[in-house]
């Protein structure tokens, strides 16, 4: 989907939807002022009733059922309303992203983990991310699983293709990706919501005795039979009373545990049904990928589909919730066991449906993740799906640019690293961009092997994860310096290549928290034990030193610089990559700037 399609798209259908919000805004008037006369001819009606003719009944009782009627269609009118101001928030939400805005997305900044690989180093969670702008989903358990996905990049060639595959399909389903989204935001899901509905399946059964089975057929009938007795005056009213301690001393009992259980699922019918909408979806989609398909496969049963069951439940939910209604809930108890009838259907769709349940979450959540993907592919044409290599271990990519740099401002390079043991040297002054360099590496690296597009004109690599230090911190609570910090990052990572780990590293001037004597001969003794444990990478630094290492090992380093120029009393920056040591630096000329004598 092109740029200029894709916007076409997003703003027909955002039109659309506001055509329709007016629509629907009309009609709910109708339906008030329905609703409201039809309440005061009811009132009406029942006054005459009581002052002139029991006759009168009959149209109260036909007015009574219109009014429940429109009662009925205004809530429904209701939820499209919702549905419809959640597909204008989430088209609106496309459209500034297809500009490079996605400060409207949740930037899942509780992801973010100082002690991961990367995800710090290249500003994966957080506002201004990379989780930002893929950032599509409406469930708890949907984040979670895209977070996941960035974190733990993949590192098989078919299930990095078969992701792409899903990417690829979903980005050409714009309005099937926008009503997936909207009814997620209708939802408004909170954590505890699906914690509470996992956590009931794992309690145990207690209603599931012989005793009870029996018990919700005979009270009943029992009851059904002392009430008919009663009215014909066989027995007194104090011998009915008695009666009644035991249908209420059976739920009575329970009453507690019940109560535990159910607000595990108080109040969660709206949210189930809207579970069960997005299960159908998935379920009745005609996907051509495999990875969609086997989503969409998960989610039958044999003969069951999960929107029909998890719409079932919904319905047992909504039975019990009756025993809110205190008065309600008295009545059946009395003359159904409610509480126990309730508990007794809800604890046999536990037991037929409880290992289903996580496959089926499980599958909306990677559909969200796909959707989030495909959302952020459909707002950025211009990028490609990367080609995953295993033969060699490379990166190689055309006008490679930083994916969260708007394309009017980015300026984009090309990367080349083709074995192991080899290791590019990028020099360069302060503020030339080396660093935003080796962050375009790392963050297209991280894209490729979740399944996503990358901001290149081209794209191949090797499936292997990224380890980064880049942004090496001191700890005041650890008592931890940052020379000490980097060091056991740099730990970490020889230990890791010793174990036979294979990893694309990114290095941005390593040693930086010692004196220039000891970080030149540190460096210099680091990238050889590196280039020794056939690693490979990238290093930047303002060392112009570390570039006389591809004297020592011509084969295994290549140098590359930023240029800054100084011409006219002016610092100029063209931001491009170019073979060899960096011949300027801007230090001194940036002091002598702010007024710093030299």
């Amino acid at each position: 989907m092109s740029s200029s399609s894709g916007n076409l798209t997003y703003t027909q259908m955002l039109e659309s939807c506001h055509s329709k919000k007016q629509q629907l805004i009309r009609n709910s008037r109708y339906f008030s002022v329905g609703r409201f006369s039809s309440f005061i001819i009811i009132i009406s009606f029942v006054i005459s009733a009581i002052s002139l003719d029991v006759l009168w009944w009959a149209p109260v009782i036909m007015m009574l059922t219109i009014f429940i009627l429109l009662v009925i269609l205004h809530e429904k009118l209701g939820r499209k309303q919702k549905f419809n101001e959640a597909c204008i928030k989430a088209l609106e939400h496309e459209l500034e992203a297809a500009k490079g805005q996605y400060t409207s997305f949740d930037g899942g900044v509780e992801f973010d983990n100082p002690a991961h690989q990367y995800s710090t180093d290249l500003d994966i969670f957080g506002d201004h991310s990379v989780f930002q702008a893929l950032n599509r989903t409406a469930t708890i358990s949907g984040k979670q699983m895209l977070a996941n996905w960035l974190r733990e990049p993949l590192t098989n060639k078919l299930e990095i293709i078969a992701r792409q595959g899903a990417v690829k399909e979903l980005a050409g389903l714009p309005e099937w990706r926008i009503h997936l989204q909207a009814h997620g935001m209708v939802a408004q899901e909170e954590k505890k919501d699906l914690e509470n509905l996992l956590e009931w399946l794992s309690v145990k059964p207690m209603f599931n005795a012989g005793f009870f089975k029996v018990a919700r057929i005979l009270i009943p009938l029992a009851s059904f039979i002392m009430v008919t007795i009663l009215a014909t005056d066989f027995i007194s009213m104090q011998l009915f009373l008695i009666y009644l301690i035991l249908p209420l001393s059976i739920t009575g009992y329970y009453t507690k545990r019940i109560n535990h259980r159910h607000m595990m699922l108080s109040k969660k019918v709206e949210l189930l049904s809207l579970y069960a909408i997005r299960f159908r979806m998935i379920e009745s989609g005609v996907f051509t990928s495999e990875f969609m398909k086997g989503l969409s496969g998960k989610l039958k049963s044999g003969n069951q589909l999960a929107s029909i069951v998890i719409k079932h439940l919904g319905r047992i939910t909504s039975s019990l919730d009756t025993r809110l209604n205190l008065l309600a809930g008295f009545i059946l108890n009395i003359f159904l066991l409610w509480d126990v009838r309730q508990m007794m259907r809800l604890e046999q769709w536990q037991i037929m449906h409880k290992q289903n349940l996580p496959i089926w979450f499980e599958a909306l959540s990677q559909t969200e993740a796909i959707a989030s993907m495909s959302g952020f592919s459909a707002a950025n044409p211009g990028f490609v799906f990367p080609e995953i290599s295993t033969d060699i271990f490379q990166i190689k990519a055309n006008e490679a640019g930083h994916p969260l740099i708007p394309k009017e401002q980015r300026i984009d390079n090309d990367i080349q690293l083709t074995n192991k043991g080899h290791f590019n040297i990028v020099t360069g002054a302060n503020m030339a961009g080396k660093s935003t360099y080796l962050r375009t590496i790392g963050v297209n690296m991280v894209l490729a092997l979740s399944g996503a597009p990358v901001c290149a004109k081209a794209f191949i690599c090797y499936p292997a994860p990224v380890f980064t230090s880049l942004r090496t911190t001191d700890s005041l609570s650890t008592n931890q310096s940052y020379f000490y910090a980097e060091l056991m990052k740099l730990k970490e990572l020889i230990d890791r290549l010793g174990r036979g780990e294979q990893l694309f590293i990114l290095l941005d001037e390593i040693l930086k928290g010692t004196n220039s004597v000891d970080k030149q001969a540190g460096s210099k003794a680091l990238l050889s034990q590196l280039i020794g444990l056939k690693a490979a990478g990238f290093i930047a630094t303002h060392d112009l030193e570390l570039g006389s290492l591809e004297k020592t090992f011509p084969d295994e380093v290549i140098n590359y610089h930023f240029e800054a120029e100084i011409a006219v009393d002016e610092l100029h920056f063209d931001y491009k990559l170019k073979p060899g040591i960096a011949r300027n630096m801007n230090a001194t000329f940036l002091m002598q700037r702010m007024g710093i004598t030299i």
